[in-house]
């Protein structure tokens, strides 16, 4: 009600404009008038705004609650650590290191987790012919602490 009261009332104005304009002669009046036509046309437009009550929109805006979806974030968490696992076998398959299993043992807090423990079990691993003479465990070491920032006793292997 108050929005087609509101438009009809800028179209009259728009009607009035016109016609004024194409009744009045040239010259320094129609200016004046046209400006004066342009004022009332401003206060219509801006008339509906003295109906807004801008306190209830300011309260809801700033009380809005935000919570923190736990689930996601744990979910978010398992992703991030399956993605670390998968890289890390990836890249260990890429240097001739063959079914090896990582699992990362984290320390959880509200926001953020951190890796404790990086088990690594070569029990079954397979190395290409090239690695045989090279210290496995410190090529593993270097290919995990390359992808994952850890200190080198963060690092446990399983044989």
């Amino acid at each position: 009600m108050i929005l087609s009261s509101w438009v009809l009332s800028i179209l009259g104005i728009i009607i009035i404009s016109l016609i004024i304009e194409i009744i009045l002669p040239t010259g320094k009046t129609v200016k004046l008038i046209k400006s004066v036509l342009g004022v009332f046309t401003i206060f219509i437009m801006i008339s509906p705004l003295n109906k807004i009550n801008i306190s209830d929109i300011s309260s809801s805006i700033f009380t809005a609650k935000l919570e923190i979806d736990s689930e996601f974030v744990e979910k978010r968490k398992e992703e991030i650590l399956e993605e670390y696992e998968t890289e890390i076998i990836k890249s260990l398959e890429e240097n001739g290191y063959f079914q090896i299993k990582i699992n990362l043992d984290i320390e959880k807090s509200k926001n953020e987790f951190k890796i404790k423990t990086i088990f690594v079990d070569i029990r079954e691993m397979v190395l290409k012919t090239e690695s045989l003479n090279i210290n496995k465990y410190t090529n593993i070491m270097a290919i995990i602490k390359n992808i994952i920032k850890v200190e080198d006793n963060k690092i446990i292997f399983y044989e």
